[in-house]
């Protein structure tokens, strides 16, 4: 039987989504629902996944603990889970890019992702279960040029445009174990699916009425399994007799997706408009796509139950990544190091709360990305400020968390593209012992 948990909050909660989830989808009808310029390149641009507990931080999460949200970063810390919990996350991201000749702006709302983690023995062995975007390959791109549509004969050349409006990328649906294997270190494994699915719609434009223009679609699939694994160690008192030190470490093995490519379009055939496959015999229609090991690690120092403050770095091996489909887009591929610093306060911690302000968690943070993209000599980085806040439950153990982060990413040199980005995360995350009769009401 369910423990008895706060109806007033999941309810609010629920409609806060609802309401933002309404209100962005209103504004995606007078903007192209697309992400960065840098997410057409290759199978899409990483996620960077993290834990709702590190929102406002800007960073992953992996060597900080809360027992009342769950951890999709580090697969040690779900052997440590007292509570059944879960966690749905939302996203909005605006992206203002410039190229120093003309400028556009995009903006990307969608699921983060959903976590649920089931303690099997408490504190002791935990199961989580989860699905997350991995690479997100969002865009909206248009290129402009001229070409001759009778080589070596007529001399004439034509201009046309070709718009291409870009979704999908690489999921993973996941399950894993976290075991405590002793009072201070906690072990962790997770066997995943990584489904690709990459979808581009082009529609070239000619000035030249007489030439006929046809849609035509790229649709990239596969999927293959993946393995991570994650540690999460803590030392109780070391400077003082109200700290802790903690450190996580989370490893993801490479994963290598036998992917297929089709080409086609809508033509009318004996009169009847037909989906023709063009790329159906190609020797190119299949290939591989090997997506990076990355190595997640973090230090986290309580000074106190109230305060904590974070320092995460994260290496993705890019330059042993592949995107066989186009060479050239993966000669791009770079070496990826994220670097992080993240600070928080906790005041609802106190054993009385003192006003209305001490409801609440309070976090802040920035990073240094360097970015897993090389371009003409330019690698592409991304540097991010974070703020956050979270609401505490005063009746149950579930929480919400909402984070804000602005930044910039790319350069305007050798004619490439700068994007201003700003956006926020929110999650809701549920805390509950489940399965507890419950002797007084």
């Amino acid at each position: 039987m369910f423990n008895k948990i706060s109806t007033r909050f999941i309810i609010i909660t629920a409609l806060l989504f609802f309401v933002m989830a309404g209100v962005l989808h209103a504004q995606q009808d007078t903007k192209s629902n697309a992400g960065s310029f840098y997410s057409s390149i290759g199978f899409g641009a990483p996620a960077d996944v993290s834990s709702s507990i590190a929102f406002g931080t800007g960073l992953t999460g992996v060597s900080t603990y809360s027992g009342l949200s769950a951890n999709i970063s580090n697969p040690a810390q779900w052997g440590l889970a007292a509570y059944t919990q879960g966690s749905l996350q939302i996203g909005y991201s605006s992206f203002d890019a410039d190229d120093g000749i003309t400028t556009a702006e995009r903006s990307l709302f969608g699921f983060e992702n959903f976590q649920l983690v089931l303690p099997i023995l408490r504190n002791r062995l935990g199961v989580s279960l989860s699905f997350t975007p991995m690479f997100r390959s969002d865009f909206l791109r248009s290129e402009a040029g001229q070409f001759d549509p009778l080589p070596n004969l007529s001399g004439d050349l034509e201009d046309y445009a070709v718009r291409t409006v870009g979704s999908g990328g690489v999921n993973r649906f996941e399950i894993g174990a976290g075991y405590r294997v002793s009072d201070n270190l906690s072990l962790g494994y997770a066997f995943s699916s990584h489904l690709l699915a990459i979808k581009n719609n082009s529609v070239p434009l000619f000035t030249n009425l007489q030439l006929r223009s046809i849609a035509y679609d790229i649709d990239i699939e596969g999927y293959s399994f993946g393995h991570r694994f994650g540690a999460f160690a803590f030392i109780e008192e070391p400077f003082s007799s109200e700290d802790e030190l903690s450190i996580g470490l989370s490893i993801s093995l490479p994963v290598t997706i036998d992917a297929v490519r089709d080409y086609t379009a809508f033509r009318t055939v004996n009169n009847q408009r037909e989906q023709v496959d063009f790329g159906e015999n190609s020797p190119f229609r299949n290939g591989s796509v090997k997506l990076p090991l990355e190595i997640n690690t973090g230090l986290t120092y309580n000074l106190n139950r109230f305060s904590n403050i974070v320092a995460e770095l994260q290496l993705q091996n890019w330059e042993n990544a592949e995107y066989t489909f186009s060479p050239s887009q993966q000669a791009y591929f770079k070496d990826r190091v994220k670097a992080g610093l993240g600070y928080q306060f906790h005041p609802y911690r106190a054993d009385r709360r003192s006003g209305f302000f001490s409801n609440f968690k309070y976090s802040i943070g920035g990073s240094y990305d360097s970015g897993h993209l090389s371009i003409r000599g330019e690698d592409i980085q991304t540097l991010m400020l974070n703020a956050g806040i979270g609401l505490i439950s005063r009746q149950s153990a579930s929480s919400v968390d909402l984070g804000f982060h602005f930044g910039v990413r790319g350069t305007q040199s050798s004619n490439l593209v700068k994007e201003t980005i700003w956006g926020f995360r929110l999650s809701l995350n549920l805390a509950e012992f489940m399965f507890v009769q419950q002797r007084f009401q």
